[in-house]
Order: C-alpha cells, then structure tokens, then sequence
C-alpha cells in the first residue's frame, strides 16, 4: 500500500469513528421464546418512554409445524405495582407462516413511573409461547 493509500485510509476511519461518536443509538429490550414447540414468539421494544410516547413493539408470530393454527394473541403492558392491562386477538397462521407487525401503546398521564414489562403470549392447541420485554417509563 502506499503511503497515499494509507493516509486516506486513516483519514475515512478517523472521520468514521468521529462520525459514529454523534450518532444516536436506538437501544431496545428483546426477548425470543419457543415454550411450545408449534409456535416461536419475539417481541422488541424500546428502553424507555415518557408520558404521551407511542411506543412501538415489534411482535413476530411463526408457525413451527405443518398444520394449520389456530391463535390467541395477547399483549400484556404490566406496570410495577404489578397492574396489567390486556389486549387480546384471535388469528390463523398457515404452516410454516411467519407474522410480523408493529404494535402501538400509548404511555398515559396515568402510567406510574419505573420498570415496566411487555408481554406477547401466543395460544394454540398445543400450548403457549411468551416473551416478555422491560422498558423504564419516566
């Protein structure tokens, strides 16, 4: 390499780690879980939110076996004191399906500050599948 090579080198990976000093970073909390064979479940949300945030919890639904599934799906936001509240769908998954969409719940004046968890629980005919996620609500 010569030096001109190596001096440009430098240059872009000095102004990449400049660069990458001042870009913000998403954090999130994620869990992936398999309790029933038939059905994997994850959920991603972020780390925190405030009150009046939309926050988005992405849920991905997949179908392990070759049968047709019949599913309950439920999103479970339990505050700290342990409070729950519930949302709940029926659905199908075709063997093999994997279902991805984007839940949106809204932080509320009346959330209580702290640790917070998410829960997506998935029912079939052979079971449940759960994966709970925190996140801080300040």
């Amino acid at each position: 390499m010569t030096r001109v090579s190596l001096l440009a080198l430098a240059a872009v990976t000095a102004l990449v780690l400049h660069l990458s000093l001042f870009l913000p970073v998403a954090l999130a909390a994620s869990d992936t879980e398999t309790q029933n064979p038939d059905l994997t479940v994850s959920l991603s949300v972020p780390d925190q939110a405030s009150v009046g945030d939309s926050v988005a919890a992405t849920i991905t639904i997949s179908n392990n076996s070759p049968k047709l599934q019949m599913i309950v799906v439920k999103g479970i936001w339990t505050d700290p004191t342990g409070d729950a509240s519930v949302q709940s769908k029926n659905g199908l998954l075709l063997p093999g399906q994997t279902l991805t969409r984007v839940v949106d719940y809204v932080v509320s004046e009346k959330c209580v500050p702290g640790t917070h968890q998410i829960t997506l629980s998935v029912e079939s005919q052979g079971g449940t599948s759960s994966a709970t996620a925190p996140i801080q609500v300040v």
